[in-house]
């Protein structure tokens, strides 16, 4: 029922409904990450917050849950704690990257995820385009240099 109000735009519905479930597994916890970001406020930040602090760490080995808690992070505007969540990530997989790329973009820092694309040993094509619109963020064509090599 969340992820069904979340596919259709009702992001405050789903986060309603999360409150009423007694032992919220990692599919419950990720859809709730994914409804804070889309809502992008302070209140759903704070939840975010509050979930992750009191969420077991067993969950903290999925890359899906710790990806959508990346996205909510950066896109509820908390970058510092983004950083925070990614320096701990033992096992990244690009999404985890691109989450973290595309948070910088959104918060108008392009040389971080720049900076970031440099890390990826193989990165995939939604990589290339999160590198290329950093570089149009910020007027360079080192993307284009980078995608040459």
């Amino acid at each position: 029922m969340m992820k069904g109000y979340f596919e259709n735009n009702q992001a405050n519905k789903a986060i309603h409904l999360f409150h009423e479930i007694k032992r919220p597994n990692e599919i419950i916890i990720t859809i709730l990450f994914n409804a804070c970001a889309n809502l992008k406020t302070n209140e759903g930040l704070n939840l975010v917050k509050e979930v992750y602090k009191e969420m077991p760490k067993s969950f903290q080995s999925n890359p899906y849950l710790l990806t959508s808690l990346l996205d909510a992070f950066m896109k509820c505007g908390d970058v510092s704690n983004a950083e925070l969540l990614f320096r701990k990530i033992p096992d990244k997989v690009l999404q985890v990257y691109g989450a973290m790329m595309e948070g910088y973009i959104e918060n108008s820092q392009a040389n971080k995820a720049i900076d970031l694309f440099h890390k990826i040993k193989d990165p995939n094509d939604v990589i290339f385009i999160l590198l290329f619109n950093s570089c149009a963020q910020l007027g360079s064509d080192e993307g284009l240099n980078l995608a040459k090599k």
